[in-house]
């Protein structure tokens, strides 16, 4: 029993860690920072950060930012190299060269040319029929896209990692919501216009299978101290493009694909990197009934200054 407490205290503040360096990731963020977040020593933060995240604490604060760096380079072609490596905490051009071919092979700029929305959605219908890319066309021809502010959220959050873009129900996450939901029914602080939100902190495209972050979140307007891992936090506010779902989970991750791929770039709009994508449930849909996911998801988008 002990030593299962002591396991859900270090995922906990790992968390909150990991929260940490991605609002500072501009910053050097160095070991002695991070682990006076966690309240440890140097030597125990980094054991123990291992133990959790299967990566060392260099390795994970240089994968998330090459990663981000590649979704700006994806979904902000306009943005010149030397200001993607500032936006991602690689203070020089050749420090960001150097450690962005480590992690991908090519250059940043060989990158952009090779992977281009327009050719990455081409890449994608080649794969799948031409019925079913006719079929994937006609339905996000008639999905509903609406630009929307939303305010900030405040949840209580239970975190999962793994890999989440298989195009199925994943139960561990379905079971994360159902905890985060049982927590707050057992404090009386679960009502009607609680939302139930899925956070997801990693691009699936992007982020190596099996590293892929997700919160399940429930909206909660009591003030509270979690237990366990539970942690809290807020969803960002701001200007979201929402697409209205209900359809199998393999359509639904397809359709998505092709929101950011085909409809983002024509759109007046570009991802904002600096929020995660979400997804709001709607009510029951998580019990899965008619193996469909009915829901919101949420691409947190500001406008293309760039022109391009």
């Amino acid at each position: 029993m002990a030593e299962k407490a002591l396991e859900l205290e270090y995922r906990y503040r790992i968390n909150h860690v990991v929260n940490y360096m991605e609002e500072h990731l501009t910053e050097p963020l160095t070991l002695e920072e991070v682990s006076d977040v966690s309240a440890y020593s140097p030597y125990h933060f980094h054991r123990v950060f291992k133990t959790v995240m299967d990566e060392n604490v260099h390795g994970f604060i240089q994968r998330i930012r090459i990663e981000k760096a590649i979704k700006l380079l994806l979904f902000h072609p306009g943005r010149s190299i030397t200001d993607i490596a500032l936006d991602c905490g690689l203070q020089t051009q050749a420090h960001f060269c150097r450690v962005f071919r480590k992690h991908t092979g090519l250059s940043a700029s060989e990158y952009r040319d090779r992977f281009r929305l327009r050719t990455i959605a081409e890449r994608f219908r080649a794969k799948v029929t031409l019925e079913k890319s006719t079929e994937l066309s006609c339905k996000l021809a008639e999905l509903p896209i609406e630009i929307r502010s939303l305010a900030p959220m405040n949840t209580i959050y239970a975190r999962y990692r793994g890999t989440i873009n298989e195009g199925r129900i994943n139960s561990d996450i379905t079971g994360l919501f159902e905890h985060v939901a049982s927590w707050l029914v057992a404090r009386e602080a679960l009502n009607k216009d609680s939302l139930t939100v899925g956070l997801i902190l990693d691009d699936p495209y992007i982020t190596p299978d099996g590293r892929h972050r997700y919160d399940a979140c429930i909206t909660t307007e009591h003030r509270m101290t979690p237990t366990g891992d539970l942690g809290v936090r807020t969803i960002p506010g701001g200007k979201y493009a929402l697409v209205q779902l209900k359809d199998r989970p393999d359509t639904v991750r397809d359709l998505l694909h092709l929101v950011s791929t085909e409809w983002l770039p024509l759109s007046p709009y570009v991802w904002d990197v600096s929020r995660p994508a979400l997804e709001i449930f709607f009510p029951n849909s998580l019990d899965h009934t008619a193996g469909q996911w009915e829901m919101e998801f949420g691409i947190p988008v500001k406008l293309n200054e760039a022109g391009f």
